[in-house]
């Protein structure tokens, strides 16, 4: 069905982010009360990122399968039938803690599923976006998803501390199977171009063709994409990780401050990100990739006072305001960061290719951030007297890696 776009804003791009802020709002809730209820009931950091890190697994397996689904088949049916079967998900979970008594294999489970289900989702949307806007305004936008994105996890982030904090885990859990449900019924309503392409061949042959396509695309034709992919890796491995395992570690067992006060923490940081989209949004075309790079690497040197508090006697309350300073002016540049990045490989791919495309490049950061929970939940264990270590040496190794990065674009470009 052809359409013609003459703003940002219209019925089905407007549909779309509403759908998104909902279920965003819901998946956040969930995936940030569960790791941390393993974390309070444990008290362990490497088990933390155990559960934070290993259910990467389902997604990083099912993203590139999400890819090429989402280049074949309507977009808007597979979103309703993910929403639709998370609420699912969710309703047997809620039924099956009352059948299980051990803790951490159902929320590792759970987990799995609800990351698998994305590795099928997060391309759908993102492949949408540009059928949905015209080109010039294509970095506006994946900066207003990227930007709703943020809200609802910030908003979810600081409503799931406090739920969590004061009620438990069921109101969580109930709340989010609410929110996946009229997500669902809001995709019936989404109308998004579709052109239907050769699937002659059994499903093995299609998946193999597809994957050889985006793979020989990404290497042959496009090999910066390919580049820029395993540079992102990095980054995620080290300053994303850091952010996302270390910081809640550090506030509940290093500052020994509440759950509450790493909801607050994770919402303010994401409020820097929030700005980092409209930062982005409003740049447009002005924002770079190799710009976002040199943010990047600009945004590593405020990560040292967070290891600075560690080697001189701060008040806990101070420390905590550092803390959640730094990790939001580093969240402001990896938003930016990754509105440059996704609005480049969108720019750089042809439109039949987007969504395996995307799905296999960004299969690299979450791999990475897979790997980044588990290697920082045991590096804070192992390094538990001495936490500024693994500060330091992340903020030198990340700004070594953008700064390579820009140099090195700079020449490829």
């Amino acid at each position: 069905m052809e359409q013609t776009i003459t703003r940002l804003w219209n019925r089905d791009f407007s549909l779309l982010v509403i759908g998104q802020i909902i279920s965003i709002f819901g998946n956040m809730i969930l995936s940030f009360a569960l790791p941390l209820y393993i974390l309070d009931i444990s008290g362990s950091a490497a088990l933390y990122g155990l559960v934070m890190g290993l259910p990467y697994i389902s997604l990083l397996i099912v993203s590139p399968i999400g890819g090429i689904m989402a280049d074949r088949l309507r977009k808007q049916r597979i979103m309703f039938w993910l929403d639709a079967f998370t609420t699912i998900i969710i309703v047997l979970f809620l039924i099956s803690r009352g059948f299980i008594g051990s803790a951490v294999p159902i929320v590792i489970i759970k987990l799995l599923a609800l990351n698998a289900i994305q590795g099928m989702y997060i391309p759908a949307v993102q492949s949408s976006v540009p059928m949905l806007v015209s080109s010039d305004k294509l970095m506006s936008g994946n900066s207003a998803v990227g930007g709703v994105n943020l809200l609802s996890s910030m908003i979810g982030m600081a409503v799931a501390g406090i739920l969590y904090a004061r009620f438990g885990l069921l109101p969580i859990l109930i709340g989010s199977a609410i929110c996946f449900a009229i997500t669902a019924v809001i995709d019936l309503f989404i109308r998004i171009p579709y052109k239907k392409q050769d699937d002659t061949g059994s499903i093995a042959q299609i998946i193999k063709s597809d994957l050889s396509e985006t793979i020989r695309f990404a290497i042959k034709e496009k090999p910066i994409l390919a580049k820029g992919a395993l540079i992102l890796f990095l980054l995620n491995l080290f300053l994303t990780s850091l952010l996302m395992v270390g910081l809640p570690v550090l506030i509940t067992q290093h500052l020994e401050l509440g759950m509450e006060l790493v909801g607050v923490n994770q919402s303010i940081m994401m409020l820097g990100g929030l700005f980092g989209t409209i930062t982005a949004g409003a740049l447009g075309t002005r924002l770079t990739i190799i710009k976002a790079f040199f943010y990047m690497a600009i945004s590593c040197v405020f990560i040292i006072p967070t290891g600075i508090i560690f080697l001189v006697d701060t008040p806990i309350m101070l420390s905590y305001i550092i803390i959640t300073a730094t990790g939001t002016i580093s969240f402001f540049a990896i938003q930016l960061f990754s509105i440059a990045g996704i609005t480049f490989i969108q720019g750089e791919t042809r439109t039949e290719l987007i969504g395996k495309v995307m799905s296999v490049l960004l299969m690299l950061p979450f791999l990475a951030n897979a790997l980044g929970m588990v290697l920082y939940g045991t590096l804070f264990e192992q390094f538990e007297t001495m936490p500024w270590v693994v500060i330091f040496a992340t903020a030198i190794l990340s700004g070594a890696i953008a700064m390579f990065a820009q140099n090195y674009l700079k020449k490829s470009m």
